[in-house]
């Protein structure tokens, strides 16, 4: 590198060293903050560098303008001028050989590692990662990523219990929501699935006709340039592309038609930016929709467990009655899920809304009048133009209070929504603070607001319901249903790990002169134990037929046997049903110590249940 030094003070930036991951239990997770805020230090230094480079090439660029300045004195002698030409020689070479050169060849460097390792996250995270493959925000595309793979997690553990509950009860059915027919099984399970849905949402069939007219008109507009067309070719290339531009814009109103549709269907707490913070784009209002329907498959989820629960223990009501367990606390998760989220966000901000829409109708009206009277101007003659400028300028004014007036609006309502506080929590700690990235639109950020309160609600539902869950081990256990905990115990970590997500970010950036970073290291706890309940005095085995001796290890107390014939069918899940049959020692079974011995073996898939208490 040349000798030449810059001025320029250099970079200094941080870059986590992995993705913030605590371990825990499901409520041990980052917020989207926390994930965008990490993302951001880094998809934000390719824009960084390339400014520094541009800065140090201006820095060049003026000590040269300097210098040729000084060479339009008069007085200087030719050795002062050729030591002044010589040092403009070496700071064009800096810039050329340098700047231009092995600087820049090293921030190219930099920003391909960037690449590459956006490219490698966005491609795993694909089912989440939306982009319309033209233009690209890094920043608005990770934060929507990241904030439906946290809601993703909610979903994923219930859903995976509900297949292993299913094995008892009828399975978990489709939903229908806003007409679609959701399987709640394959949404968590099949990532196409999910795309497919959101996709259908969007308003997929428009879309993929919209882009082959566009590829249709690029390729006209090409042949357009040959400068060989005669008069009447231009002219039937033209009329070619007039008609592709109307079917454009016809798809684009059926699309807006499309989503809009669905969009309407969102409670209208849910969507108070509808026709007061402004318009959001089809593709904004398709992703508000999607997170919706994520909400509502949460909040049916937790009901529909709620049920099973309910089921599970009238199905096994001697198995439950033997263990003595507290039943599951109906009264608290009643009434958490008839929380009204809505009324409390209408609640707060009603009274701006109030006012909002009073001054927009009066000041609306005011530049309604004005512009009658500009378009009654402009019929006279002569012009006043004195009149036409002062009437313009007066309605000009009126259209800059009405946007700042609506701006303060905006930033009341956001205001009044982060102070609402759910189960002791604020909606600024859960959505993690302050997001650095412009990526989302205000209406988009209310949007979230809201249904981050809603999809909360249904969390903090599943927290009391599964420390309930945790009590009864024993009796999920004695069923066959112990496997829960290894699910219902994955840690954010783990679910990472699932899908495939690299946990490190390994980026080289830093440049002599140019940048130095320091890769701050991401908190991270150990793996917590936590209280998991107990299984102790339990025994659980499948029956094969030819197995006759079952034991239990542990406990205290009486021994129990208990075989259930194989799964319930529905409509025999009332209690005292004869598939659970207790055996008594010497009826059936010979208990001697922790065994169990039956006269007949159990049949093939029976379920076996030792108890000792």
């Amino acid at each position: 590198m040349s000798s030449e030094t810059s001025e320029v003070k250099p970079l200094s930036e941080k870059i986590a060293d992995k993705l913030p991951c605590p371990e825990g239990d499901i409520f041990s997770l980052p917020t989207v903050a926390d994930l965008t805020n990490m993302f951001n230090e880094i998809a934000q230094l390719p824009g960084k560098l390339e400014a520094k480079l541009l800065e140090m090439k201006a820095e060049k660029e003026n000590e040269i303008a300097d210098l040729a300045k000084q060479l339009k004195n008069p007085d200087l002698t030719d050795e002062e001028i050729a030591a002044i030409q010589e040092q403009i020689e070496e700071k064009e070479n800096y810039i050329e050989h340098t700047i231009l050169g092995e600087i820049k060849e090293q921030i190219l460097e930099v920003i391909e590692q960037i690449t590459k390792f956006v490219d490698t996250l966005s491609e795993i995270l694909s089912p989440y990662w939306r982009t319309d493959g033209q233009t690209r925000n890094w920043q608005k595309e990770a934060r929507d990523a990241f904030a439906e793979l946290l809601q993703e997690f909610h979903t994923y553990i219930p859903a995976k219990i509900a297949e292993l509950v299913g094995k008892l009860i009828p399975a978990m059915p489709t939903i229908n929501i806003f007409g679609l027919e959701i399987d709640i099984i394959k949404l968590v399970t099949s990532p196409n699935y999910r795309k497919e849905l959101k996709a259908q949402i969007g308003g997929k069939q428009f879309v993929t006709q919209i882009k082959d007219i566009k590829k249709q008109l690029a390729e006209l507009q090409k042949k357009q340039t040959n400068p060989d067309l005669t008069d009447e070719e231009r002219d039937e290339l033209q009329k070619q592309i007039d008609k592709l531009r109307e079917g454009v814009i016809d798809l684009e109103k059926l699309r807006e038609e499309w989503v809009g549709k669905f969009f309407k269907l969102i409670p209208e707490e849910f969507r108070q930016f509808d026709g007061e913070f402004g318009v959001v784009d089809p593709d904004a209002q398709a992703e508000i929709v999607w997170k919706y329907i994520k909400t509502e498959i949460k909040e049916w989820m937790q009901n529909w467990y709620v049920k099973a629960w309910e089921k599970l223990i009238s199905i096994f009501k001697k198995i439950w009655d033997l263990l003595g367990l507290d039943f599951l606390p109906v009264g608290e998760l009643l009434a958490i899920m008839e929380m009204d989220i809505g009324a409390l966000i209408e609640a707060r901000i009603k009274s701006i809304k109030d006012k909002w829409k009073n001054t927009k109708v009066a000041k609306k009206r005011k530049i309604k009048k004005i512009a009658e009277e500009i378009e009654e101007l402009n019929k006279e003659t002569p012009l006043n133009t004195e009149e036409l400028d002062k009437k313009h300028a007066e309605k000009k004014k009126l259209e800059e209070e009405l946007l700042k007036e609506m701006e303060e609006f905006h930033k009341n309502v956001k205001e009044k929504l982060l102070g609402i506080n759910i189960f002791g929590f604020d909606i600024l700690a859960l959505i993690g603070g302050v997001i650095d990235s412009t990526a989302k639109s205000l209406e988009e950020e209310i949007s979230e607001i809201c249904m981050t309160l809603k999809d909360f609600k249904s969390n903090w539902h599943k927290k009391i319901m599964f420390e309930w869950v945790k009590i009864v081990k024993k009796f999920l256990s004695a069923i066959g249903l112990g496997a829960i905990f290894e699910i219902m115990f994955l840690t954010w970590c783990d679910f990472l790990k699932l899908i495939g997500m690299p946990m490190g970010v390994n980026i080289t950036a830093t440049i002599a002169g140019v940048i130095s970073t320091v890769q701050s290291k991401t908190e991270s706890h150990s793996k917590q134990g936590g209280d998991r309940g107990s299984d102790e005095g339990i025994a659980y085995a499948t029956g094969d037929g030819e197995v006759t001796a079952y034991s239990v290890s542990s406990g205290t107390g009486t021994v129990h046997a208990f075989v259930t014939a194989g799964t319930i069918p529905a409509g025999q899940e009332n209690a005292g049903d004869p598939l659970v049959t207790e055996y008594e020692d010497g009826s059936g079974v010979t208990i001697s110590g922790n065994t169990v011995t039956f006269d007949t073996a159990p049949a093939i898939g029976a379920a076996v249940s030792i108890i000792k208490i």
